[in-house]
């Protein structure tokens, strides 16, 4: 089973390296999967002007990681030509946020892209264990979209009816780049986001169309949302460490306890309800309901 984890800093905290924090979570939870792993971080990007697109290269089956910076008006020109390209996997397209994925451990991660420095003010971070497409660094988490920027999730469980989730986005015009189910809940949440612009509608609307046993957290550039299916068949958990001399305060969410326990925290820890989005929202004063 995968392990996932994710922190919201409270009051716009953006100059927190999260980075270090994910890490610890995601070491913690190593013993659950050793596959791949990997952070998305929505770091200070207010002001960013230009568009910046990872994607890998497939080169003699080695997957290689580039990252392009486009200008708004270029952005839909450059997207076109790198899909055309059957060797290319896009992960990301953004302005804010930062994805960071690749196969082997959360050291590895950190050895190849110093992930512990990274600052911001939210970020999420997995742990894969491959249950059915190869293990692969385009099939490693967090999963992105075209379809808008900005958009990441990480997820522990199985979509089973995964086929039919993905040939409805497909007819609908989506791209999807890989044949990993969690592919799909990205796509699904950004569709939703375009018609309706809702992110607590858009998951409600996953769990009535998705089957299987799942839970997932998707990240947002103002939010993060926890989101269990109907019958809680995958656990996860939250908690809240009020600040103290080595770090101000925030929310940290994750499969397992011990992840919450690395960071400290241990205070209101609670489970989100199956069937029920638990949402975090970067400028707000969470409050427990």
């Amino acid at each position: 089973m995968c392990g996932i984890c994710a922190i919201m800093m409270d009051n716009h905290n953006k100059d927190f390296p999260i980075g270090c924090l994910l890490y610890k979570m995601m070491e913690s939870q190593q013993i659950r999967a050793q596959d791949s792993t990997g952070v998305a971080i929505f770091n200070n990007g207010e002001n960013q002007e230009l568009y910046r697109i990872d994607y890998f290269r497939k080169i003699d089956g080695m997957y290689t990681s580039f990252t392009e910076k486009v200008s708004p008006e270029r952005l839909d020109k450059t997207l076109y030509e790198l899909t055309q390209n059957p060797n290319i996997v896009i992960t990301s397209v953004a302005k804010e946020m930062t994805l960071l994925k690749d196969i082997g451990l959360v050291r590895d991660l950190e050895a190849k892209y110093k992930i512990r420095s990274i600052q911001g003010t939210h970020g999420i971070g997995h742990l894969r264990i491959a249950t059915s497409s190869r293990v692969t660094a385009d099939n490693a988490h967090p999963f992105s979209t075209i379809a808008m920027p900005d958009i990441a999730v990480v997820h522990n469980g199985e979509i089973t009816n995964y086929s039919k989730l993905r040939s409805a986005l497909e007819l609908q015009g989506h791209r999807l780049f890989t044949r990993c189910d969690s592919e799909v809940i990205a796509v699904f949440i950004a569709d939703q986001l375009l018609r309706h612009g809702n992110l607590e509608k858009a998951n409600y609307e996953l769990i009535k169309n998705a089957d299987g046993p799942f839970t997932y957290i998707v990240a947002t550039p103002d939010s993060i949302a926890i989101v269990r299916d109907k019958f809680g068949a995958r656990k996860c958990i939250f908690g809240y460490n009020p600040g103290s001399n080595d770090y101000p305060s925030f929310w940290a969410m994750a499969t397992d306890l011990s992840a919450l326990d690395s960071v400290g925290a241990t205070f209101h820890v609670e489970t989100p309800q199956p069937g029920k989005p638990k949402i975090f929202y970067r400028d707000e004063i969470q409050i427990l309901n």
